[in-house]
């Protein structure tokens, strides 16, 4: 059924986007989200059925503005570069993300994978899917990074749960402080702690900043 002429589809996108940031995904329910996105509640049934459906496409538009989305819809990019650059990559732009969009709420991917439990039914289920997704292109990333780093001698391997407990730390601290330097600093300090292969990626990476910074200073 095509959904009605007389709202803008992207603005009640927003508001709905908006609302299950302000109330939490389990607590969001269709009075607020129709009271939020100022349509009828004959008009949301007949444009978007459910609750369940308008949180579908409201984390499928966020997840592909995310850099999580190179893990899960982007792969090709990934693989494109060294793992430990990629990994960097991914913790820098997750700060900046953080920072810009986020504004102290942290990731509203990682905010519903903490909050919603097997009791909250199909919304559970939609996080889960992006979870089971996520957590296969971070598992992609480290089979890479033990199949072309692991033979270096005194190379220590970087699990799955560290990966996760990295980007959900960042997620839940940059509702205290979401400085982008700071949440950088964290996840890199974290990566160069849990595995010496980013320790020498990171110099080369301040060293390439810094040639760049020059060239463009020349220019």
């Amino acid at each position: 059924m095509g959904r009605p002429k007389e709202f803008d589809y992207e603005n009640v996108l927003d508001a709905a986007t908006e609302t299950f940031w302000a109330d939490g995904v389990a607590r969001t329910s269709i009075s607020s989200l129709v009271e939020a996105m100022h349509i009828q509640r004959s008009s949301f049934y007949n444009s978007f059925a459910s609750k369940e459906r308008i949180l579908g496409l409201v984390l499928e538009r966020y997840v592909k503005a995310n850099p999580l989305n190179i893990l899960i819809n982007a792969r090709t990019e990934m693989e494109a570069k060294e793992p430990e650059h990629a990994a960097i990559d991914l913790i820098l732009d997750f700060s900046y993300f953080l920072s810009q969009k986020g504004a102290g709420r942290g990731c509203l991917l990682l905010n519903g994978l903490s909050e919603l439990t097997v009791k909250d039914g199909e919304c559970y289920e939609i996080y889960q899917d992006y979870y089971v997704q996520l957590t296969g292109g971070l598992s992609v990333l480290l089979e890479r990074l033990d199949r072309e780093k692991s033979s270096d001698q005194g190379k220590s391997k970087l699990s799955l749960d560290h990966m996760m407990g990295i980007l959900l730390g960042m997620s839940h601290y940059s509702k205290l402080d979401c400085t982008e330097q700071r949440l950088a600093n964290m996840g890199l300090d974290l990566l160069s702690g849990l595995s010496p292969n980013f320790t020498d990626a990171l110099v080369s990476e301040q060293e390439r900043v810094h040639e760049d910074s020059k060239e463009l200073m020349q220019a």
